[in-house]
């Protein structure tokens, strides 16, 4: 019986690192433009949401996040633009979570500096998929638009 809940929590602990640990590779490839590591983050019909732009399935969403630095969106080169996420909190259920967290948008301004562009927030749905955590569902709702 102790055992069973030993390994219940080691359970828990494991998917929580996991889980963050994906949280820290979706903002890697992000900052790095590598769309196609993004896009693989997510399950094979999982769903990418912000704002009015919605990308369902890796193919899908590589082709939406690959064509924001020409919108503006993101900027064009890798280490001029910074997405850092804060208050994360995650309630994982067997193989499936939810996750809700800050997201900050920081860009290099024209004098090399940082600039607070905008903030939102993360609303996730994780499923692991093939024993490997993914996002179902990741929703970015922008709170603090720019100016």
């Amino acid at each position: 019986m102790a055992d069973d809940a030993i390994e219940r929590r080691l359970r828990r602990l494991e998917d929580l690192e996991e889980i963050r640990r994906l949280f820290q590779a979706y903002q890697r490839a992000l900052d790095a433009k590598d769309f196609r590591a993004y896009a693989s983050l997510f399950a094979r019909d999982g769903r990418f949401v912000a704002g009015d732009m919605v990308a369902t399935g890796p193919d899908e969403i590589y082709e939406l996040v690959a064509g924001m630095p020409a919108t503006g969106l993101l900027t064009e080169q890798g280490g001029d633009d910074f997405h850092l996420v804060s208050n994360v909190d995650i309630e994982i259920d067997g193989d499936r979570a939810t996750a809700t967290s800050t997201w900050s948008y920081v860009v290099r301004s024209a004098d090399d500096t940082p600039h607070l562009e905008k903030l939102g927030h993360y609303e996730d749905e994780l499923v692991r998929e093939d024993g490997v955590w993914r996002f179902a569902r990741r929703k970015a709702p922008t709170d603090v638009p720019r100016v």
